[in-house]
């Protein structure tokens, strides 16, 4: 097994055909068949279920796809991060940034790391931390910006600011609407628009408050709930970082101590990966030092 066959069967998984494939591939269809005839024969198992017009992977061949990407992901990766060598870099940086924001510190540790490392190329992945752990774990990235909750299972982390959890309300759509501190409670019947990572966590307290909330949306993006409430649709409920960024909304800091969130920087423990990573990792143990961590507002 090697690198080409695994591209070649990726790409068949995907295209839902042998023909598809090869016409991706550049490739004409006998010499395709043949290597995945190959593939399947040194496994000693069927990879595809063959019928008229699309192929359908077995389960073994569903398996083998999820180490297939990955693999393939890690050769890219390497590919990368040696190329930039060619370039007159000294490495690659491949850094996760979380979508609801809290970056403000970070961009000051990272003109601090360009001082000091400026031939030092990064490339950014974003989504939200659930994501970026996973790609985290398997190596696809070397450091992430995590926001809590999430499993600190195998990471190193460097703790950066600790931010409340706000209420965003449209004033023109709700102009009784004064923000300022509050407990949920106090939102009464107000549609919520939640944040998915912590709808449990705000349903719980909602519980020991004794208060039934009117759920109106739950988002996998924190971002999609500012939007919302932008729009006059309910109450976003998010970290304040994110509710900050709107104009157009009257903000509320919800006092709740189980409603506060923390940032991390996080790494694989053990510091394995590449020394552009390592260096930025210290740094910002220097840096996390100097910096108070509490920021509710």
């Amino acid at each position: 097994m090697d690198l080409r066959q695994l591209r070649y069967f990726k790409t068949i998984i995907e295209e839902g055909t042998i023909t598809g494939a090869a016409r991706k591939l550049h490739i004409s269809q006998p010499p395709l068949s043949s290597q995945m005839h190959l593939l399947e024969k040194e496994l000693g198992t069927l990879l595809f279920e063959r019928g008229a017009r699309q192929v359908v992977p077995t389960e073994a061949g569903s398996r083998l796809y999820r180490y297939a990407v990955e693999m393939l992901d890690l050769e890219t990766a390497a590919r990368e991060e040696i190329g930039t060598l060619k370039t007159g870099h000294q490495g690659l940086l491949r850094l996760g940034l979380v979508s609801s924001g809290g970056h403000d510190k970070l961009y000051r540790l990272l003109r601090e790391y360009r001082k000091c490392y400026p031939h030092i190329q990064f490339k950014v992945y974003e989504g939200n931390s659930y994501e970026l752990l996973e790609q985290l774990r398997k190596g696809k990235i070397d450091v992430s910006l995590l926001r809590s909750p999430f499993s600190l299972y195998g990471l190193d982390l460097i703790p950066l600011e600790r931010t409340a959890m706000g209420i965003g309300l449209s004033g023109s759509a709700f102009p009784s609407w004064q923000g300022g501190a509050l407990h949920l409670k106090d939102l009464g019947d107000v549609p919520l628009i939640l944040y998915r990572r912590w709808e449990k966590i705000i349903l719980e307290e909602c519980r020991k408050e004794k208060y039934s909330p009117d759920i109106y949306c739950v988002s996998d993006d924190a971002r999609t709930c500012r939007e919302w409430a932008e729009a006059g649709l309910g109450a976003a409920v998010a970290p304040m970082t994110v509710l900050r960024k709107s104009r157009e909304l009257i903000l509320g800091t919800l006092q709740e101590e189980a409603l506060s969130s923390d940032l991390y920087l996080a790494r694989r423990k053990g510091g394995t990966g590449a020394q552009s990573a390592l260096l930025f990792f210290r740094m910002a143990e220097k840096y996390a030092a100097m910096i108070p961590r509490e920021s509710r507002d």
